[in-house]
């Protein structure tokens, strides 16, 4: 459940003001307030859950036509984030109507979690690339992964709770509306406070590990922040476990030793820390929701690496004109034809990616890819494939020539600055295993030579591959994160199209 606003029920403010992230003011819970002031009290709750839910609406909204669009591998996990905000108006109308008395509505009203979803999603306005929301991650005893896909649980497993899932999975934000005096409460139920003003009685901040048995000595947002360590390093990305970010909306830095003191041990953790006098105010949706999607187009590199099955679905008939279900296709080209039909891949996929991009391709991918073509190609696949490489009869012509030549044999435009030939560049495995992490030379034995060709040659180059190769990447990505990298290393940067095209077959082959 989320942190409740029942936290520290003197703190809770009210406000007129439906932007601020304020509190109900009930300090005086003895005293009498009319039913119209209650009744304007619920009102301004509602208020500004509302402007919150139709703000969340939009943004599910824009990422339901992101990932339509560009149908991305990883889908964004906002239902958890929809469903609060829902259930949380839900309750707060359900106050407004049902009659009942005074004290029991004031019981309702310090009841509701709005004070944390509220800071929840002005925190997410903050970053970018939202991937997720509120999402459990499990790790086992020797801290390995046990998070299952999908959100499901994983029974007897330690996990930890993730608020905001942000940078495309890189960076993890716990948020807490936990005020100054319930933290004092909690650590005088400790016994960490004492009446000496010596720094000798408050505990020492030290970096935190996988050993330490003392998390039930510690106060909750410490033990939570020593969780969010053990999950994210058993939860790598890319290699590298997310970084850690906890925001503590009501504790101000600086200001009580005994709190800077938990900041400390939070901070040991490896967290970044961010309190209530430094957290940026909430931007308007409006500015920032394009980046708070996620669009793997923003990291490309300025030159992409081409690997085979991009080149074969740039060539391929299907991607470029309809084509007729002849009854000897196979069964993988016939599917290919039918889901071209609904969507077309260039214009909607590989075009918006590639742009005005310089593209290479490495001698194995091209010679690949002649040999499919040599062996399958109609005749016009056979002549894009020269106007893509400049080869054959097209060796000679200019780039705007091979252009205008691409569009020639297509019925999509193409994008605005689209550069041809795709170069091809030859790639020296063991020159390559030089320039990168020591993961690469376990992937180099477990690839095979094409894709090791391929694979270590855009990642050494420090260039995007582009690639519909699915299994591929997933096995880069597993062997990586299961391995690791060290400080200021990076993995590989793969942009997996979520379709791939076969050449449809110049003559009759088998189903």
């Amino acid at each position: 459940m989320p942190e409740s606003i029942t936290t520290d029920f003197r703190s809770l403010a009210l406000s007129t003001d439906a932007t601020s992230v304020t509190q109900l003011d009930v300090k005086d819970t003895n005293a009498t307030n009319s039913t119209a002031e209650l009744e304007a009290t619920i009102e301004n709750l509602i208020h500004r859950c509302s402007t919150l839910s139709d703000e969340v609406e939009t943004y599910v909204a824009a990422v339901v036509a992101k990932q339509k669009q560009t149908r991305v591998q990883h889908p964004v996990e906002y239902r958890n984030l929809r469903n609060d905000f829902k259930n949380e108006l839900a309750f707060l109308k359900k106050i407004a109507v049902v009659h009942m008395d005074e004290e029991k509505v004031r019981h309702f009203i310090v009841s509701s979690n709005l004070l944390y979803y509220e800071a929840l999603w002005n925190a997410a306005k903050n970053t970018s690339g939202l991937q997720a929301f509120r999402k459990y991650f499990y790790w086992d005893k020797k801290g390995r992964n046990t998070t299952k896909g999908k959100g499901g649980a994983s029974k007897g497993k330690t996990n930890a709770l993730v608020d905001i899932v942000a940078n495309e999975g890189s960076q993890w934000l716990r948020v807490s509306t936990l005020s100054e005096k319930r933290l004092l409460f909690d650590l005088a139920k400790l016994g960490w406070m004492n009446d000496s003003d010596s720094d000798e009685d408050m505990p020492e901040a030290r970096p935190s590990s996988e050993d330490d048995d003392d998390d039930e000595d510690q106060v909750d947002i410490v033990r939570s922040a020593r969780e969010l360590a053990r999950a994210a390093k058993a939860n790598p990305i890319g290699g590298r476990p997310p970084k850690v970010h906890v925001i503590l909306t009501r504790i101000i830095a600086g200001k009580t030793k005994e709190i800077d003191s938990i900041l400390n041990k939070i901070r040991a953790t490896g967290a970044v820390v961010h309190c209530a006098n430094d957290i940026p105010p909430a931007p308007s949706l409006e500015l920032v929701l394009p980046r708070l999607l996620i669009d793997r187009s923003r990291a490309l590199s300025d030159t992409l690496n081409i690997d085979c099955t991009i080149l074969l679905a740039l060539v391929s008939d299907i991607s470029h004109k309809p084509c007729p279900i002849l009854d000897w296709y196979p069964g993988e080209v016939r599917a290919q034809i039918q889901e071209e039909a609904e969507e077309n891949l260039l214009p909607t996929h590989l075009y918006p990616a590639i742009s005005s991009h310089a593209m290479v391709t490495t001698q194995e991918a091209a010679e690949q890819m002649d040999l499919i073509v040599q062996t399958l190609a109609t005749d016009e696949e056979k002549i894009r494939a020269e106007v893509l490489l400049a080869q054959g009869d097209h060796a000679k012509k200019t780039p705007d020539d091979l252009v205008q030549a691409w569009k020639s044999f297509s019925d999509h435009p193409v994008p605005p600055g689209f550069k041809l030939p795709i170069r091809v560049v030859t790639s020296n495995i063991e020159l390559l295993l030089h320039k990168l992490p020591a993961v690469a030379t376990r992937l180099s034995v477990e690839l095979g030579a094409l894709n090791r060709a391929i694979f270590l040659f855009g990642w050494a180059e420090r260039l995007t591959t582009l690639s519909a190769n699915r299994g591929r990447a997933r096995q880069i990505e597993t062997v990586i994160n299961e391995v690791g990298l060290e400080e200021g290393e990076d993995g590989p940067h793969i942009w997996l199209c979520g379709e791939s095209r076969s050449l449809i077959a110049k003559h009759g082959r088998r189903k």
